[in-house]
């Protein structure tokens, strides 16, 4: 690869959600933008997605990342390679190097369509408080936007990912919408087992420190296909629009969905104008050139024909008028700080942030259906805001549909584990078909404050493949959020009885083993508690008021490069409780205004 004279008006590093969403703004305004993809091609026709499908269902092991074959000229993560780490004894088992003291549990996805190929699909807005956390409650820091700012984002994010929700149900700690707004479809049912814990917690309360909160179950909007309004039409599967026009209920939506009935960057990606969007797979965006004038120059881009690296490597400068990096929040933290670009602050790579996903799970005494469906299609957002705030973070509660769950992944450990006790045959059947219905699953999002010692870094230690870096990761809970676990453990006692679920039968337990697990004095007694990742990667370039303490401005432009934008969940200043994704989605659509905008100050 030549280095490349001619300029776009926009090069962009990263084919998931965030990257496509801005291609498409830029592309409809006329403009010509290349997507710069480190993963494979794979996706973009019916058949290739297909093969993930078939990948997913031969794998042993069904993880988040196994219907996608590790690619070693850009590997992801893998949950099965998170262990116990400490600066001392690196975790290096996987593409990430862990330096502890805790596990950062999340993975992502480097490949067409990015993350949004295996994510569950849950989009709920972030709420008013959170962009005012240290104003209202003295913690963490406050956004350099509000809710009304990003208001009209959420709106174009939800329509252009296509998110199934009733506005009405989503309208509660201060959230509101247009008066003649809602969103594109209708919400996704309620469970059976929604209907059975609503109509045993609703309208109970429940005492934390002095106050009663009420406890409720809501519906979660969510980026998955229902009943269209206000002529919305769904975009079905990628190659076969007449499928995955409406959820089919598969069950698998993490990790993958089989129809298409999730939303996906491959379905914005495939509708891109060929005419205006050049689209680079394969290609490792390495490193960014920084001219005399403090401007980026180029983006040095190292593009592999063989996965395992058998074929000639080609390298080359690529170069536009603005430049966008919409890689991932690890990813684009890793390009900047191998560039020594943007970071006067010291700020790119800090305040790494997660939703600690915490876990408790019971034995129902009757039936509730579990094992149907997608996996989660309410929850209870009681606890996403509150006075509770000042000594410990808030959560937005998860209702499981798939029985326990990743807490003991049933049914095939049920089975192992009843075989084990000399069950077989038509005992077998009937003691599963019993007890499978009856698991009930809560997990619990946790909120993360931003905090300087939670971290990716770079080392020349540690290298991946094509000369780039692997990331370093330096994370760990603080009080706040670790107090937020035993209120966790509290409140899913209160659910429990509210159901009439015996205390025997409420089965959690955590294992000393976990690489996560942690012990605590509560109430005179130790309690050891664990969690996993939640997948939202969130902080690692945040935006700002003042290039003294943040990397971008409010429209996520880089304050020492002016043609530089840096989008996604990594802009985000405080996590809330809220999955990252459609935040983040409205953050990049905001940002692509702003490019807009430029481009035309700017027009040669």
């Amino acid at each position: 690869m030549a280095s490349e004279q001619y300029e776009y008006d926009a090069v962009i590093v990263g084919a998931g959600v965030m990257g496509a969403l801005v291609a498409k703004k830029l592309t409809e305004a006329g403009k010509k933008v290349l997507i710069l993809e480190a993963g494979r091609a794979s996706g973009l026709s019916f058949a290739s997605y297909q093969s993930y499908v078939e990948t997913y269902r031969k794998a042993e092991i069904k993880d988040t990342n196994s219907p996608y074959v590790q690619n070693a000229m850009a590997p992801s993560p893998y949950e099965r390679d998170i262990a116990k780490s400490s600066e001392r004894t690196p975790d290096l088992n996987g593409y990430q190097v862990q330096k502890g003291p805790l596990p950062f549990g999340s993975t992502y996805l480097r490949s067409l369509g990015g993350t949004t190929l295996h994510w569950l699909g849950t989009c709920p807005r972030m709420l008013p408080s959170d962009f005012r956390l240290h104003s209202l409650y003295g913690v963490g820091r406050d956004w350099p936007i509000d809710y009304d700012e990003i208001a009209p984002y959420y709106c174009e994010a939800e329509w252009a990912i296509g998110v199934s929700a009733n506005k009405e149900d989503q309208s509660y700690f201060g959230v509101h919408f247009p008066e003649d707004y809602d969103y594109p479809m209708e919400r996704i049912p309620l469970s059976w087992s929604d209907l059975q814990i609503a109509a045993a917690v609703d309208g109970s309360t429940l005492r934390l420190g002095s106050q009663d909160y009420p406890v409720w179950v809501e519906s979660l909007p969510q980026a998955r296909n229902a009943i269209p309004r206000k002529g919305y039409t769904p975009q079905g599967a990628v190659g076969a629009e007449h499928l995955g026009q409406r959820c089919e209920g598969n069950a698998s939506c993490i990790p993958i969905c089989p129809v298409q009935a999730k939303y996906s960057a491959l379905k914005t990606l495939s509708r891109l104008n060929p005419a205006r969007a050049t689209l680079r797979t394969q290609a490792v965006a390495t490193a960014l050139k920084l001219g005399a004038d403090g401007r980026i120059a180029g983006i040095e881009v190292a593009q592999y024909s063989d996965e395992a690296g058998a074929l000639p490597v080609h390298r080359g400068t690529v170069r536009g008028r603005l430049y966008v990096l919409a890689a991932h929040a690890v990813e684009n933290a890793k390009l900047l700080l191998a560039s020594k670009a943007a970071n006067r602050s010291d700020q790119v790579g800090r305040n790494l942030m997660d939703h600690p996903f915490f876990i408790t799970w019971a034995l129902a005494p009757k039936n509730l259906g579990m094992f149907r469906g997608p996996g989660q299609t309410a929850g209870i957002p009681s606890f996403r805001d509150g006075a509770f705030r000042r000594d410990f973070a808030a959560m937005r509660i998860d209702l499981g549909n798939w029985g326990w769950d990743v807490a003991t992944y049933p049914p095939a450990s049920d089975v192992v584990s009843r075989v084990g006790q000399g069950l077989y045959g038509s005992a077998l059947r009937r003691q599963l078909a019993d007890e499978l219905p009856r698991q009930l699953r809560i997990g619990f999002d946790i909120e993360q404050l931003p905090e300087s010692r939670n971290r990716v870094t770079i080392s020349p230690e540690f290298m991946g493949p094509l000369g780039s870096y692997r990331p370093v990761l330096h994370y760990d809970l603080s009080d706040y959020t670790q107090r937020a676990m035993l209120a966790a453990t509290e409140i899913a006692d209160h659910v429990y009885r509210c159901m009439g679920i015996a205390p025997q039968n409420i089965l959690s337990h955590y294992e000393p083993s976990d690489p996560s697990y942690m012990t605590f004095k509560h109430k005179g007694k130790t309690v050891g508690l664990s969690f996993i990742g939640a997948g939202h990667h969130m902080g690692t370039h945040r935006m700002g008021s003042s290039p003294k303490d943040s990397v971008t401005d409010k429209h996520s432009r880089a304050w020492d490069h002016d043609n530089l934008y840096i989008v996604g969940c990594g802009s985000m200043v405080t996590s809330g409780s809220a999955n990252p994704t459609l935040t983040g989605a409205a953050l990049s659509l905001m940002a692509a205004d702003a490019m807009l905008r430029q481009l035309k100050q700017e027009a040669p």
